[in-house]
């Protein structure tokens, strides 16, 4: 892709997969958190981990109250500032250039929303909604070639 920024058209496009994205992870949390129980808070841990693994730069989850896996921290500019909005609720999105190439990327805030995620969590406590835990980071490449 030249180094000019993508068209808005491109943008947009990135833009609505990003919103598809989302709406599949949260469909999928929906399903785990329907199937967990506290007979398979292990099984649960690994398949959420194996989703979310520290491989895949597209889909991750950052977060501060000691996150399962080591790489849940800020890997860069973006997901610190985004992480940081999260912890106050708020989202964040961005155009941004990664290893040559563009990329729209989006934060959602994440937080103590639903029982399951205290069964893993255990240091998270009772549901709270109000409880900001991290954020869901999603990166989609803009543009062809994908």
């Amino acid at each position: 892709m030249a180094d000019d920024q993508p068209s808005a058209q491109m943008v947009a496009s990135a833009q609505k997969t990003s919103e598809l994205m989302l709406a599949t992870v949260f469909a999928a949390l929906g399903q785990e958190f329907a199937e967990t129980t506290p007979e398979n808070v292990p099984e649960g841990k690994k398949s959420i981990s194996l989703i979310f693994n520290d491989k895949n730069k597209d889909m991750r989850l950052v977060g501060v109250l000691n996150p399962l896996q080591s790489g849940n921290v800020p890997q860069d500019a973006f997901e610190t500032t985004a992480l940081a909005m999260a912890m106050n609720g708020e989202n964040y999105t961005s155009l941004q250039r990664v290893d040559g190439r563009w990329y729209y990327r989006r934060s959602t805030a994440v937080s103590n929303f639903h029982a399951s995620c205290s069964m893993c969590h255990s240091n998270f406590g009772p549901v709270n909604p109000a409880q900001w835990t991290g954020a869901l980071m999603l990166r989609v490449p803009v543009g062809g070639g994908e």
